[in-house]
C-alpha cells in the first residue's frame, strides 16, 4: 500500500500565514490525466473552429459569472487587488482577439502549383494533441491563459500546472472549465511542486513555461530530450534610456510606474534606468520625490499603491542585490528597507552611483527598485542597455520619435516602447520574440500565438496520368 502524499501549504502574501492547503498530484496522476485529455482531444479538434470559438465564448461567460470569486482567490494568492481585477477582466478581450486570429489562420487556402510540372501542393495544420502550461506566481491566471486560449482554439487539449506559491485560483478556474461541457473534457489542472512540473513535461506534446531562467533551462533540456517544442518566457532586466531631449517630468512619472507597478514583480518591469548626464541630477530629484509618495497598502488593500511581495523568498534576492550595490558604493536615495507586517513589503527604492559590477544592474531583482546610472553619449547608452544576458523588452524616452526610433533599432530586446514603458503588457495583437535568456520559441502574442501550436503538413498531388519511370522520365 503506497504512502499518502503529504499536503502542501500556500502562504498568504498579506498576512504571512499559510492559510491554504492542497493535496499535490503524483506523477501517476499526471500521466493518467494526460492520457484522458489526449483521448478526448480528437473530438475537440473535430468540432471545428466555429464550435471551439463558441465554447471559448461560453468560457468567458463562465469567468464573468464567477468574477468576484475569481478575484477573491487571486487576491489571496497574490495580495493584490487592482492587478487581480486586471487578470480576470483581460481574459474575455484576449479570447475575442485570438478568435479573430484563428479565423484568418485556419481559413482554407487554394491549392498551389509547384514548379515541378503537374504537382499541386496543399497545406494542413495539425494541432499538437496535448499542450502543457506551467504558469508562474506573479500573474498566475493571465500568464496561464495567454498560452492556453490560443492552444484551445487551435484544437489542443491543455494540462495546467500552476505555481505551488499561488494555487488557490485553480479551484475556481477548474469550475469555469466545468461550466463548459466541451472544455471540461480537454482541460485539467494538476498541482504540486517542481516534480509535478517535470511530470507534465514528460506527459505532453508541447510545453509552455513562464518563470525563472534556472527552471526554464531544465524545462528546455527535458523537452529537447523528448523532441517536443518548448515555448519559454523567462524574465528580464529591462532597461530604459532617457535622452537629454526627453521631458523628464513625464519620463520620471512613467518610469516610476513601470518600475514599481505590481511591486516590480512583472517580467517587463523596468529594472535599469540610464539618464543623460546633463539631466541626471534633475531626473533623480524628480523620481525620488515621486517615489516617496508611493504608499504601501498594508492596512487597507484599496489604499496605497504597493502590495506585498507574493513570494516571501523574493525578499532575500532584493535584500541581497541592494546590499551588494551599497557595499560596492551605491547610494540609496529613498526606500531600501524591508517592511514586515505579517506579509513582506518593500518600498519604492531609488539608487544612484550604480555600476555594472553590481548585481542590481546585472541580475533580475523582481522588486520595486530603480537603479539610475548616467551616460555621456548615445553610443554609451546603447552599449549599457545591451550589456545584459536578457532581452525581453526595453524603453526609450526622447524629444522626438525619430530620435528614439534610431536607438530602438539598435537595442537587443523583443519589444521596445518609445516615450512610454512596458507597453508589451497592454498590447497583444502583434508578434515579438525575446532576446537572450529572456526566452525561447515563437511569439505568444499576435497570430503566431496560435500558429505555434500546429505542425504543418504538406500534401502533394500529381495531376499526371503518366507514371515516371526509374529514370525519372514519363
Amino acid at each position: 500500500m503506497s504512502n499518502p502524499v503529504p499536503e502542501m501549504k500556500a502562504r498568504n502574501p498579506r498576512t504571512g500565514k499559510c492559510d491554504y492547503r492542497f493535496s499535490p498530484a503524483t506523477s501517476a496522476v499526471v500521466a493518467a490525466t494526460a492520457n484522458d485529455l489526449r483521448r478526448n482531444q480528437p473530438e475537440w479538434q473535430a468540432l471545428g473552429l466555429v464550435a471551439r470559438a463558441d465554447a471559448m465564448c461560453r468560457f468567458a461567460d463562465a469567468i464573468q459569472s464567477r468574477r468576484d470569486e475569481l478575484i477573491s482567490v487571486l487576491v489571496a494568492d497574490t495580495g493584490r487587488l487592482s492587478q487581480s481585477m486586471l487578470e480576470v477582466d483581460a481574459l474575455a478581450p484576449m479570447i475575442r482577439l485570438n478568435i479573430g486570429f484563428a479565423k484568418t489562420l485556419l481559413a482554407d487556402g487554394p491549392p498551389q502549383a509547384s514548379f515541378f510540372p503537374g504537382v499541386v501542393a496543399r497545406a494542413q495544420l495539425v494541432p499538437f494533441p496535448l499542450v502543457g502550461v506551467v504558469s508562474p506566481w506573479n500573474f498566475p491566471l493571465l500568464l496561464a491563459m495567454i498560452d492556453s486560449i490560443p492552444a484551445f482554439l487551435a484544437g489542443c487539449a491543455v494540462l495546467f500546472k500552476p505555481s505551488e506559491v499561488t494555487p488557490r485560483h485553480s479551484d475556481v478556474l477548474t469550475a469555469c472549465f466545468t461550466d463548459v461541457p466541451e472544455l471540461r473534457r480537454v482541460a485539467a489542472v494538476v498541482r504540486g511542486a517542481g516534480d509535478i512540473g517535470s511530470a507534465v513535461v514528460d506527459a505532453v506534446d508541447a510545453v509552455c513555461f513562464t518563470g525563472s531562467v534556472r527552471t526554464g533551462r531544465l524545462v528546455a533540456e527535458q523537452a529537447a530530450g523528448r523532441f517536443i517544442p518548448a515555448f519559454l518566457e523567462m524574465g528580464g532586466k529591462d532597461p530604459a534610456i532617457v535622452l537629454a531631449s526627453a521631458d523628464i517630468d513625464y519620463a520620471s512619472t512613467i518610469l516610476l510606474r513601470a518600475s514599481v507597478a505590481a511591486t516590480g514583480q512583472a517580467c517587463q518591469s523596468v529594472e535599469r534606468i540610464y539618464v543623460a548626464r546633463s539631466i541626471h541630477d534633475k531626473f533623480v530629484e524628480m523620481i525620488v520625490t515621486k517615489a516617496t509618495h508611493v504608499g504601501l497598502n498594508r492596512a487597507d488593500i484599496t489604499r496605497g499603491q504597493l502590495g506585498p511581495l507574493i513570494f516571501g523568498a523574493q525578499a532575500d534576492t532584493i535584500v541581497d542585490h541592494v546590499a551588494d550595490a551599497v557595499q560596492k558604493g551605491a547610494i540609496i536615495r529613498c526606500g531600501g528597507k524591508v517592511v514586515e507586517d505579517g506579509g513582506i513589503w518593500y518600498p519604492a527604492t531609488v539608487m544612484t552611483n550604480v555600476t555594472h559590477a553590481m548585481k542590481i544592474m546585472r541580475e533580475e531583482t523582481f522588486g520595486p527598485i530603480m537603479p539610475i546610472m548616467p551616460f555621456d553619449t548615445v553610443e554609451e547608452a546603447i552599449a549599457l542597455a545591451n550589456d545584459s544576458h536578457y532581452g525581453l523588452s526595453a524603453n526609450v524616452f526622447a524629444g522626438s520619435e525619430a530620435e528614439a526610433l534610431a536607438i530602438a533599432h539598435r537595442l537587443n530586446a523583443g519589444v521596445v516602447s518609445i516615450n512610454e514603458a512596458s507597453l508589451s503588457s497592454m498590447v497583444y495583437e502583434f508578434e515579438s520574440e525575446p532576446f537572450g535568456l529572456s526566452g525561447m520559441g515563437r511569439s505568444r502574442t499576435g497570430p503566431e500565438a496560435i500558429r505555434r501550436f500546429f505542425r504543418k503538413k504538406l500534401i502533394l498531388t500529381s495531376g499526371s496520368d503518366s507514371p515516371r519511370g526509374i529514370d525519372g522520365r514519363r
